[in-house]
């Protein structure tokens, strides 16, 4: 009965306190433990948002449903590989993590509030371009449904914290059971 009121859930960062505790002391051997495999992780993640943010601009109905859902599967999915491969340091509260790790998580955060406003930026010159070249003005935009974009920008905003930790991070060397 202890065990279930010692793990703690934290609703403003979405995780719990075990699963923070046994993320930042995991020693399993992962492949986006290295620096390359995260920056791949990341550029696949990426590639994907600005997949599902265009799937806006597909005519037909049920191919850009059916794109619709498997590209909102595979960024959910990605974002949880992404918020493991950084052992939840960007989603853990200031009390799991020690200086250094808030530092990091700080800094990261940082990065990705400047990221941030420039996918605000490009969002805002793609889609208003977009009415103003092909619906004549923005007047057009009553009858037009902006659920992939705006899901898709709810995933740029949570995703970037983890995405900058993951590009940013060093590679971890494990530390193997004979040098201990």
């Amino acid at each position: 009965m202890t065990d279930k009121k010692g793990n703690k859930y934290y609703w403003s960062a979405g995780v719990t306190k075990n699963e923070v505790i046994e993320s930042l002391n995991d020693n399993r051997p992962s492949r986006f433990r290295n620096q390359f495999n995260r920056r791949v992780l990341v550029l696949f993640t990426a590639a994907c948002l600005i997949g599902l943010s265009f799937v806006f601009f597909i005519d037909q109905p049920k191919l850009k449903s059916y794109l619709e859902i498997v590209l909102l599967v595979i960024v959910f999915l990605l974002y949880f590989q992404l918020r493991k491969s950084v052992r939840n340091v960007a989603d853990a509260p200031d009390e799991l993590l020690d200086e250094r790790q808030i530092a990091i998580r700080n800094s990261g955060y940082l990065h990705a509030y400047r990221w941030l406003s420039a996918v605000i930026f490009v969002y805002a010159i793609v889609f208003i371009g977009f009415f103003e070249i092909f619906s004549g003005s923005l007047n057009g935009a009553t009858n037009v449904k902006f659920s992939q974009p705006l899901i898709a920008f709810c995933m740029w905003v949570a995703c970037l914290p983890s995405m900058v930790l993951a590009w940013l991070l060093p590679s971890e060397h494990s530390i193997s059971e004979e040098s201990k």
